[in-house]
């Protein structure tokens, strides 16, 4: 399986160094502080799902006696993510198959990563197999990028800096399938020249209603939804706080 990531791993926390995507970081583990304090839940054991390099599961591994597990199907990411902590137990695997022999209290998958499983029934095998590693009463949080910001995307052609770097983002938009094509042009920086690297991924858009509807069949009870941003007055980016069902 080609690994769309395989090139912008070592570029990513360029990019991640932008302060409102450091910002995004600290809502995101403010709104998991949050959600587990309202419920009385102190979380030991944390999986950070498509961690990427780690910048969201390696806060939390500043806990000493608590637990947190990085998973992610880039090699490349993880071969970052690894060089930063070694307190995160990182492991490669595709979320549509994850298999972790744990009791987790909380999972999270940041930063538009399920906006990346383009079918519903493979956005439903994650959510089964979240499930199965949560405890009852676990959290899971997640974030979605919205139908409106994925169609928004493809109206202009941005061209941005990380650093030395510099890339040129053209995105499309099939608005029958409701899957966004991402391309980024990066020129990255090498001595007195550049180097040309493309990648590309795709992002589906889900709507609320069919997030309940998934969640519940995979034994999740979906409690919160929450507007992280907004543009032009519309939801571009989504929180989703769910919770593990007891069985029975």
């Amino acid at each position: 399986m080609t690994d769309p990531y395989g090139q912008l791993a070592p570029l990513y926390d360029r990019m991640a160094a932008d302060p409102a995507i450091r910002g995004l970081y600290r809502e995101l583990r403010r709104a998991l502080t949050d959600a587990a304090a309202a419920r009385g839940l102190r979380p030991g054991v944390i999986v950070d799902l498509a961690c990427g390099t780690g910048n969201t599961a390696i806060p939390w591994a500043r806990a000493r006696a608590r637990t947190v597990i990085g998973v992610d199907v880039s090699e490349a990411m993880l071969r970052v993510a690894r060089k930063k902590s070694r307190r995160v137990r990182w492991v490669r695997q595709d979320l549509t198959s994850l298999s972790l022999d744990v009791s987790a209290d909380v999972a999270t998958c940041h930063f538009d990563a399920l906006n990346h499983v383009l079918d519903a029934k493979d956005l439903q095998r994650v959510f089964s197999n979240t499930a199965r590693l949560l405890r009852p009463g676990g959290l899971f949080l997640f974030d979605l990028n919205t139908r409106f910001f994925l169609e928004w995307l493809s109206t202009s052609e941005k061209l941005c800096r990380a650093g030395p770097h510099v890339f040129t983002a053209f995105n499309a938009f099939d608005r029958k399938t409701g899957v966004a094509t991402f391309r980024q042009l990066w020129f990255v920086r090498q001595a007195k020249l550049y180097r040309r690297v493309l990648v590309a991924v795709k992002e589906r858009s889900y709507e609320d209603s069919e997030i309940r509807q998934l969640l519940r069949a995979a034994g999740l009870r979906l409690e919160e939804v929450r507007v992280m941003r907004r543009l032009k007055g519309r939801p571009i980016r989504k929180l989703y706080v769910a919770v593990r069902i007891a069985p029975g």
